[in-house]
């Protein structure tokens, strides 16, 4: 089963953003919830495996000489692939959230209003998909085993029949 680690990661140059988005992760959700504001910080830190981080996509607003969302993005995904990782931008151009989910990130926000509500709600769906996964592995490998019981069943009845333990005729046998 694919599970969900239970930390979440937010990367972001903007402090106050990344820590009032922390605060409101923390009170909606069970997660270990912890605040990087490089892309090059989170990455030195990916040993400790996070489940979910959001990342933002201009990280290098303040800093220009720093990695932006894009190649964090890239790097993340080669070192945990399993890591689901959320873009945050300001922007709300289509062709950029295409551009992130075409190199592996599992959802776009748009940084506003109603961000961090649809942040916990991101949270809730890579919950669920994580939980699907399992569940799809799970029947996958029961009907594994029910296709080999029946193999064997239908081997069992040929055999008793070959040998005479059982017959195709109906009533008892003398």
């Amino acid at each position: 089963m694919a599970e969900l680690k239970k930390k979440i990661f937010i990367v972001d140059d903007d402090p106050i953003l990344a820590e009032m988005l922390k605060d409101h992760l923390i009170k909606m959700t069970s997660y270990e919830v912890k605040v990087f504001n490089t892309g090059e910080e989170i990455l030195n830190s990916m040993s400790e495996l996070p489940g979910i981080v959001f990342l933002d996509f201009y990280l290098n607003s303040v800093n220009k000489e720093a990695m932006d969302g894009m190649e964090v993005l890239r790097e993340i995904k080669i070192l945990s692939p399993e890591t689901d990782v959320v873009m945050l931008s300001g922007q709300d151009k289509i062709d950029v959230a295409v551009k992130t989910m075409q190199y592996g990130a599992f959802d776009y926000i748009v940084k506003g209003e109603s961000s961090f509500y649809r942040a916990e709600q991101v949270v809730f769906n890579i919950y669920r998909y994580k939980k699907l996964q399992g569940n799809a592995a799970k029947y996958k490998n029961l009907s594994i085993w029910l296709a080999v019981a029946f193999v064997l069943l239908v081997i069992l009845v040929l055999w008793l029949e070959m040998t005479g333990k059982i017959t195709n005729l109906p009533g008892f046998s003398y």
